[in-house]
């Protein structure tokens, strides 16, 4: 078995918890109180990261900053996923929010000048075709 293949595996439940859980949150709370608690819950996870650490917390000016913009924007996505859970199916919300990668593809052909095959862009071209007809 790969040694990636288990952590993927976690990640995989990890995040269908967290993108089915909102649903029953945002029936008690505001969006903007379940981002403040899962904030809290990202902190412990990373308090329990940060006190585990066997050698010294890398600083790096560009490197932190970027790490911590990145988890900024993951907040806010989590906080319009939250928006959107309220008000419309955990199942096509979740659906349509996982197609993120298809950004992620975007900024690595702009920014590194990565490139996809015939297959790769086919599949991509798909994807937008689900957003459509899901979204409507």
């Amino acid at each position: 078995m790969k040694e990636w293949f288990l952590p993927t595996l976690a990640a995989i439940f990890c995040w269908g918890g967290w993108a089915f859980l909102p649903r029953f949150s945002a029936q008690y709370i505001s969006s903007r109180s379940a981002i403040v608690y899962q904030g809290l819950g990202g902190a412990i996870i990373a308090l329990l990261i940060f006190y585990n650490l066997s050698d010294r917390l890398e600083i790096h000016p560009k490197g932190s900053l970027l790490a911590i913009f990145a988890g900024m924007l993951n907040f806010l996505g989590v906080l319009f996923y939250i928006k959107a859970v309220s008000k419309g199916s955990v199942g096509i919300v979740s659906t349509l929010s996982a197609l993120y990668p298809l950004v992620v593809i975007a900024l690595g052909l702009i920014v590194f000048g990565e490139t996809l095959t015939l297959k790769q862009l086919i599949g991509v071209v798909f994807a937008l075709t689900a957003i459509a007809l899901i979204a409507t």
